[in-house]
């Protein structure tokens, strides 16, 4: 209870003693043989800090605690005397507990009967500290001259643990003397432009959307574009032929589709009356979409061509019992993209290169031969004729 009792009168004070509430600042503490190792690369909360302080302490320890005004783990790495560290006397102690940064560690005080005492301009202190057991005192450190600090605080504790062999000493700041800006990372979201509007053309047994169609010469800068909004089937004799007649203001195109084999394929295109081709040729199973992104087809003669951006159709087939799905939804899609891209010609090739390598090379090591016949030291030596 005693111990309690102590460390709540420690965990209550600072206002007292300083002007300003501090925010992260080191800490040193020792003292005791006892004092608790903890990680140097750790935030500690004041409720943290007072957490350690308490293992360090009971009712019958003094403890010091030695304030300066300003105080950042930067002076204590960067300060220098000549080619010296300003704080060697702080260095050379062996246990010791170093907390880079503190949030409000003098707050452990606030509301206890601890003693302030000031450091004079003259170096020295406004009253003499007499050591008693559960004694709290505070030195204010004022300035910047953290050497001559550090010397007063290697004198000082070392005549208070020659009186009062139980202390613990606590070294610290008030305030931070870096300010430290807070970089906040913040994402630059361009407005998300609204997805073009695809147009939807519907009819008996067919089904395409597409977002553009333009037409215009083959090797223009900029086509025309047209909308298509109207799709019509032409009647034809037979089933397995498809018409389907789009049209649209100032355009009008002709898709020809043949069903064969369980699979369809687009055997026309017509614009305008003139027939124009694709080079690469649709042809899809029965029941699957065709998709593109840009769908180009040409004139025989090269001048012109008609593109179809963003493209997907489906002539629907009646199935064996003569009647067709419906055309309110695509299956699955065959894209226009081909099977065989350069890597994989690439890849193909160098794999060809490394098999015609290796076969050389067990070709050449299933050829090596050992020798049949050898020299016996003791006996006749082996004639060799030219024939063999």
């Amino acid at each position: 209870m005693a111990k309690l009792g102590v460390t709540v009168t420690l965990f209550l004070a600072l206002a007292v003693f300083g002007s300003a509430r501090a925010a992260n600042v080191p800490v040193f503490v020792w003292g005791k043989p006892s004092v608790t190792y903890v990680p140097a690369l750790s935030l500690y909360s004041s409720s943290e800090f007072g957490a350690l302080v308490e293992a360090q302490i009971d009712e019958k320890t003094f403890t010091i605690v030695f304030a300066e005004d300003r105080l950042s783990a930067e002076d204590l790495s960067q300060c220098k005397l000549k080619t010296q560290t300003c704080f060697k006397n702080l260095q050379k102690l062996e246990r010791k507990s170093y907390l880079p940064s503190v949030e409000e560690p003098l707050s452990v005080l606030e509301g206890s009967n601890a003693r302030s005492v000031q450091l004079r301009p003259d170096g020295t202190l406004s009253e003499r500290i007499v050591p008693q057991a559960g004694g709290i005192v505070v030195v204010n450190l004022s300035g910047d001259d953290f050497a001559s600090h550090d010397a007063l605080i290697d004198a000082l504790y070392a005549r208070l643990q020659k009186e009062h062999p139980n202390i613990v000493a606590i070294y610290t700041g008030k305030t931070p003397s870096f300010s430290y800006s807070s970089l906040v990372r913040k994402t630059r979201q361009a407005g998300q432009e609204p997805e073009p509007a695809k147009v939807e053309l519907k009819t008996d047994g067919f089904l395409m959307v597409y977002e553009k169609f333009m037409f215009g010469q083959a090797d223009a800068a900029e086509l025309t574009v047209a909308q298509l909004g109207e799709a019509t089937k032409v009647e034809n004799a037979t089933t397995d032929v498809v018409q389907i007649r789009l049209t649209g203001a100032g355009a009008q195109v002709d898709l020809f589709f043949l069903l064969t084999q369980g699979s369809w394929e687009i055997t026309g295109v017509w614009f305008d009356n003139q027939e124009y081709y694709l080079r690469h040729r649709v042809h899809v199973n029965q029941h699957f979409s065709y998709s593109c992104n840009q769908w180009e087809y040409y004139s025989y003669d090269l001048q012109k061509k008609i593109v179809f951006e963003e493209v997907q159709l489906q002539p629907f087939w009646p199935g064996a019992d003569g009647v067709a799905p419906p055309n309110n939804r695509f299956g699955d899609a065959w894209y226009c993209v081909g099977f065989t891209t350069g890597g994989i010609l690439s890849g193909l090739f160098l794999v060809l290169i490394f098999i015609i390598i290796g076969s050389y090379g067990i070709a050449w090591m299933m050829d090596i031969r050992t020798m049949d016949r050898f020299d016996d030291p003791k006996g006749k030596t082996i004639t060799v004729n030219a024939a063999e």
